[in-house]
């Protein structure tokens, strides 16, 4: 039987937990007065019977490993032949006070009534175990087992110490959350009713990579499938509701990060702080400050530092954090209604302002204080006051009308918040974090501050007291120095994993003091809220190019083709691309130079930045949201006029729309709806699901073309019916490369249909595989009923092969077009391959004969419907159309970009890779000729047609700059690695391209 339930426990874990150990235990005999109760006591008795297993956890986000002990019981069998199935009936978290101990008892409970068993393997010692819960408020004080299996018991304990110990290790001052257990202890309710929003990370990650392995005839864990889709199922229903709410609210914000350098401030603010671009300040220009003036500046900031409503206070905590009180949100509504202004807030259309005045203004500031007791968590609050009072009077007339709402400081990093009067009632529910990340990891000289604010909208008729939306801001300070890029990976997800708001709720059964004030309470992420935005006002990624480099694209007479370069080679973006940090978060499109390094009385370029350092954009503000709420970017830029500091500062604008629901309304209708599929796994009958067609044929489908079919899902059963596509073995995928579902997962209640859509995908590295394989594409497709039958669905389709995407080598032993035969094409042999593909040579001659005289050619993009003609004419071998033949400037444009496509299509680039370093570091012409004799025939051929015709057009265009095309033929001919921290020089590649060019 041990053996059967290790089998059943590893069948009933999920992937991310892991089973240690097992011991078979009993319930101890009820109390009683009757002295034979003892005698009467049967050990294997079925009702008595439990098995104790200790499981293991790696919490994804933090890498910590957490221990639970389970106790299951056997479910008595219905018929003989039915299978002996575990039911869990209890959980234990091994953390804080958690206990599990054991002892001889005082009476024996051998069936003295049974034969008797005389082999030396009969067990004679019982042991009772007492599991003491410690963590958990409000239940039984502990649970007795008992056992007779000394050796395992043994090992149980000794795992339950080692999980303990390493418990409080991980989180000594915390009661870590155990989220993993949600899918073991079912709840009564869905998690979204929960007042902490799920953590975005989480909702980010595609529901069908939750679920359990699964394929055809081998269901995964059914049971647990059910409550992850019905909890998705809801959550969508909510979502509906939200994107169909009759109003919303918008909240405009304007965030501003800035890295002082230790100054005090000397300028006027109000670019940064206000938007202004007309270079004219509204106030004159701030001499330089000396602490002996910062009386000065508290009596100019008047009330604005201190609260000028009188319903509000102030409160400042010993470490540097400031929070002022506002009235409770549900009285918000009244307040704000009477305030002019609130009616333009609603469904309000930012079209015609683009920039109107922010709501709230939430300004980073980094090194506020440089000096060596700075670093030993300085609490002064003078640089905040004076910087606050900068801030406000940068908004000039306006400022009256606002005032501080929340701050929190970490030695040299604040982050203030500032809110309209008129709005500062619908904030609430503030808190602010802050954790060092410097020196050995603690001091204050990098690190992070965090501030969390619950924003009501204002009342409406419909909703008199709305739902809340949950706003983070995060300021961050990284690791510096160019060669440093891993440590600020590692820094962000320290932050990311410190940086936890004092959610204010008790941990259950945690230390108290004294007077019974909770020691631990239950910590909240940075990551559970509506809306998070990542300030950093010295991120710290820098670009991964050489000074030499970046400066000559700074140079660059047209900055609209240099920027673009430099930003394909920046830090975070190589980051966030490769996933090492900040995945999943947005940023505003940069069009604005480095903001990082200037400075006065140093060696500068010509641009003012400073020689000896790098130009970076270090400066950053990056955001994510929930499905709740719409963020809009409306603009990203730095501030040149402020020169201060040898960062300039940057700013961004969004808005924030958040529907106005009423709270009350929409927990009704999630509970409503929660009631209709709680049940679904327990449940008598059967779930049934109709799928039509199960034949699927896309016809003919082409390179960059989406084909769609759609499946109708109809629920015919009497119960709600989950559904989930999963592969026909453990080591194939759900769907082909080609194809694409949505929804992977789903649930319909009886009589509901839905509808799945099946979406062809043909991108260049689809395509590639396609084009060296049979053109009929056959597969099949499994939807799972979950507690139900699999359906198989077959989808067939025709693929046109295309020259794109298609290697050089490959296109110049086709015996004729690439599409000439639907079989597989045999390849002429080697020694009779073409010079070059003739698909290149076709694009070449058409605009040497049509385009060599047009103004803008390659710059700009041409009519894609255009160029899906003259692909399928390349592909087909057929003549262009005729309009083609009339030439004129749309007609050049598609034939520019069909050729720059191509090119770009090509699985290798025509100069292979590994040729990059040595073409980069070509200083001649006669050099760069004698390269191209490495190079294959067909890549030589290529590379002398196309440079040729640009060296013909730019000859044509004498007096206008060749940068922009060398730039853009130099990315494509010599494609750019962008997932290596070591990325060839750019212009190196543009000078060689320029030397067959120019």
């Amino acid at each position: 039987m041990a053996q059967l339930f290790e089998d059943a426990i590893h069948e009933y874990l999920r992937p991310s937990e892991e089973f240690k150990l097992a011991l078979d235990v009993r319930l101890p005999p009820e109390e009683s007065s009757d002295e034979d109760a003892s005698q009467k006591y049967v050990w294997d008795s079925v009702e008595k019977q439990r098995y104790l297993a200790v499981i293991t956890h790696l919490d994804a986000t933090t890498g910590d490993e957490q221990g639970c002990v389970f106790i299951f019981r056997r479910k008595i069998k219905r018929t003989p032949s039915s299978t002996d199935t575990f039911l869990l009936e209890d959980v234990f978290p091994i953390l804080g006070r958690f206990t599990i101990s054991m002892a001889q008892p005082r009476r024996s409970t051998l069936d003295l009534g049974a034969p008797p068993d005389l082999s030396l393997n009969q067990p004679r010692t019982e042991l009772t175990l007492t599991i003491e819960p410690g963590h958990e408020a409000g239940r039984d004080a502990r649970v007795v087992l008992l056992t007779r299996d000394i050796v395992k018991l043994r090992e149980v304990l000794a795992e339950c110490r080692r999980l303990r110990d390493l418990s409080a290790a991980n989180s000594p001052n915390t009661i870590p959350p155990y989220g993993w257990l949600v899918p073991y202890t079912y709840t009564e309710e869905p998690t979204i009713l929960s007042p902490i929003p799920s953590d975005l990370r989480t909702l980010r990650k595609p529901l069908h990579e939750h679920l359990s392995p699964a394929s055809a005839g081998q269901p995964g864990d059914d049971a647990f499938d059910i409550s992850l889709i019905r909890e998705e199922w809801i959550k969508r229903e909510v979502h509906d509701q939200h994107a169909n709410a009759k109003e919303t609210f918008t909240l405009r914000l304007r965030l501003g990060t800035f890295n002082v350098n230790g100054k005090l401030p000397s300028q006027d603010l109000s670019p940064w702080v206000r938007g202004r671009s007309d270079g004219h300040p509204v106030i004159p220009p701030l001499q330089d400050i000396s602490p002996l003036s910062m009386g000065e500046w508290l009596k100019f900031s008047g009330d604005y530092l201190d609260g000028a409503s009188s319903a509000s206070s102030v409160a400042t905590s010993a470490s540097g954090s400031t929070v002022i009180s506002t009235p409770s949100a549900k009285t918000a509504g009244t307040a704000v209604e009477q305030a002019s202004g609130f009616a333009s807030h609603l469904n309000h259309d930012d079209r015609h302002n683009p920039i109107p005045d922010p709501d709230l203004l939430v300004l980073a500031f980094q090194e506020l204080d440089l000096s060596t007791e700075a670093l030993l968590y300085s609490t002064k609050a003078t640089r905040e006051e004076a910087w606050c009072a900068a801030a406000l009077a940068g908004l000039g007339e306006k400022a009256v009308g606002y005032e501080k709402l929340a701050s929190k400081q970490l030695v040299g990093m604040l982050l203030v918040i500032i809110v309209k009067k008129s709005l500062k009632a619908c904030f609430g529910d503030v808190k602010t974090t802050s954790v060092g990340a410097g020196i050995l990891g603690l001091m204050g000289n990098k690190g992070g501050t965090a501030v969390r604010l619950a924003f009501t909208p204002p009342a409406t008729a419909d909703a008199s007291s709305p739902q809340p939306v949950i706003i983070t801001f995060v300021n961050a300070h990284l690791a510096a120095f160019d060669e440093m890029f891993e440590r600020r990976n590692a820094d962000f997800h320290d932050l990311s994993k410190r940086l936890q708001f004092d959610y204010g709720i008790p941990a259950q059964n945690g230390p108290v003091e004294e007077d019974g004030h909770p020691l631990v309470t239950v910590p909240l992420s940075v990551y559970q809220t509506d809306a998070l935005f990542w300030m950093h006002s010295d991120l710290n990624y820098r670009i991964n190019l050489a000074d030499a480099d970046i400066r000559a694209l700074l140079s660059d007479a047209s900055e609209s083709h240099g920027l673009p370069v430099l930003t394909k080679f920046d830090q975070l973006g190589l980051a966030m691309r490769t996933k090492k940090a900040f995945t999943d978060f947005e940023e505003p499109y940069i069009h604005y130079p480095p903001s990082y390094r200037f400075a006065s009385g140093v060696l500068t370029d010509d641009r003012g930045y400073d020689m000896k350092r790098k130009p970076a954009w270090t400066d950053r503000i990056l955001h994510m949201s929930s499905p709740t709420v719409q963020i809009k970017s409306h603009a990203y830029s730095s501030h040149v006029e402020l020169t201060m500091s040898d960062h300039k500062p940057v700013s961004a604008d969004f808005s924030l729309r958040a529907p106005v629901l009423e709270s009350e309304k929409i927990e009704s209708y999630i509970r409503s709806i929660w009631r209709e599929v709680l049940n679904i796994e327990h449940s008598e009958e059967n779930p049934k699901l109709q799928v039509t067609p199960l034949t699927v044929d896309f016809g003919p489908i082409y390179h960059k073309q989406t084909t769609t079919r759609t499946l109708e899902l109809k629920n015919i059963g009497q119960i709600p019916c989950a559904y989930r596509f999963v592969p026909i073995s453990s080591e194939a995928p759900i769907h082909p490369d080609w194809l694409r579902i949505e929804p992977f997962t789903g649930l319909l209640l009886p009589g509901e249909t839905a509808s799945v859509s099946l979406i062809t995908v043909t991108d260049d590295g689809v395509v590639g595989r396609l084009n060296s394989g049979p053109s009929r594409l056959n597969d099949t497709l499994i939807l799972h009923t979950l507690l139900g039958k699999d359906h198989f669905i077959s989808t067939t389709a025709q693929y046109r092969r295309t020259c794109f995407a298609t290697s050089l080598d490959h296109l110049v032993r086709l015996p004729g077009p690439v599409r000439s035969s639907d079989d597989k094409i045999e390849l002429l042999p080697e020694d009779q391959a073409l010079n070059a593909p003739r698909e290149v040579m076709r694009l070449v001659n058409w605009l040497m004969s049509h385009a060599t005289n047009i103004p803008g050619l390659f710059l700009s993009p041409g009519d894609q419907d255009l160029v899906a003609e003259i692909r399928e004419c390349l592909d087909t071998g057929t003549e262009f159309s005729p309009h083609a033949e009339e030439g004129g400037a749309r007609m050049a444009l598609a034939f520019a970009t069909c050729l720059l496509e191509f090119l770009d299509s090509l699985p290798e680039s025509v100069i292979p890779s590994s040729m990059h370093p040595r073409c980069a570091q070509v200083t001649d012409r006669e050099q760069a000729f004698e390269l191209l004799d490495d190079l294959p025939s067909a890549s030589v051929n290529v590379w002398i047609s196309v440079t040729a015709f640009l060296h013909f057009i730019t000859q044509q265009a004498r007096g206008v700059s060749d940068t922009p095309v060398t730039s853009i033929f130099a990315s494509v001919l010599l494609r750019d690695e962008l997932t290596t921290p070591t990325p060839v020089s750019p212009v190196g590649k543009q000078r060689f391209v320029r030397y067959f060019v120019g």
